[in-house]
């Protein structure tokens, strides 16, 4: 199996940034999109590598599905339309 680009640091510190701003703000979810632009304005993740805007956000989402890495904290990916979900914990 190929490994991740992503390390365990960075799974945390996403999940740390995410469930902050969700606490802070009183936001029970995020999509993909929302937590891609938080991620980018906060300089934890880059919102503009890859074919589109939060391509990094959601290859760690899916190498966290496909068992590569760790899950970011309360995210959920909902069938069987395959859209992400991040839930405050």
């Amino acid at each position: 199996m190929k490994k991740s680009a992503f390390d365990k640091a960075l799974v945390k510190k996403v999940s740390q940034c995410l469930q902050d701003f969700m606490h802070s703000h009183q936001i029970d979810q995020l999509t993909a999109d929302e937590g891609s632009q938080i991620l980018s304005e906060n300089n934890i993740l880059s919102n503009r590598v890859g074919p589109k805007p939060g391509f990094n956000f959601r290859q760690l989402l899916r190498d966290g599905r496909d068992g590569k890495i760790e899950n970011i904290d309360g995210v959920y990916q909902k069938r069987p339309h395959t859209k992400w979900i991040i839930y405050r914990k």
